[in-house]
């Protein structure tokens, strides 16, 4: 994995090289393997620069992860279950990548347990957990400067202000539309 301590030093220039040849290794394992794809050259070079992009540019917004065991190890040991369950009942920030893995944001996690007033916030702001998308929305909210509250959401809850985070959180909740499905599944 690369990470921005590997990318410290590089020009511009150096950084398009690298990655074009780490995606010029990666295409001929590729075709070598399967022979060559359907898609059209410049088309599948501009689809791989926006998803590689994009993994960026979602790790550097609302990241960086943990994988389950990086969780377990933080949250003192406690069994890949134990998180699995937190995940489930909406009290732990689990986001599925594109691959299928589930990706936590380091942040939420102080001394040894979860930021305060997190689980509170995530069930305010309608998280879903059957619903990939409404994780990354929430993460993403919980990431982003908002001047109305003065900063980020996790940043004022590290400084302990949930009230304003909770209220923010509902408005987070009506944009996802979290209280129109559950009136309609009940």
């Amino acid at each position: 994995m690369t990470t921005a301590a590997s990318t410290a030093g590089l020009t511009p220039a150096e950084f398009l090289e690298r990655a074009t040849e780490g995606f010029r290794e990666r295409l001929a394992t590729l075709i070598a393997s399967s022979g060559l794809p359907a898609a059209e050259p410049g088309a599948l070079g501009e689809r791989a620069g926006l998803v590689a992009a994009a993994g960026a540019l979602w790790t550097e917004h609302a990241g960086p992860f943990l994988d389950t065991e990086g969780v377990m190890a933080v949250l003192d040991g406690v069994s890949k279950q134990a998180v699995s369950q937190r995940v489930r009942a909406g009290r732990l920030l689990a986001l599925r990548t594109g691959s299928g893995q589930l990706v936590y944001p380091l942040w939420q996690f102080v001394d040894g347990g979860l930021l305060p007033g997190l689980p509170d916030v995530l069930e305010a702001a309608g998280l879903d957990p059957d619903r990939p998308a409404t994780g990354w929305t929430v993460a993403s909210w919980l990431a982003t400067e908002d001047p109305d509250l003065g900063g980020a959401p996790r940043t004022l809850l590290a400084a302990g202000r949930l009230g304003p985070v909770l209220r923010a959180a509902r408005d987070v909740r009506a944009e996802l539309g979290a209280d129109e499905r559950a009136e309609a599944a009940g």
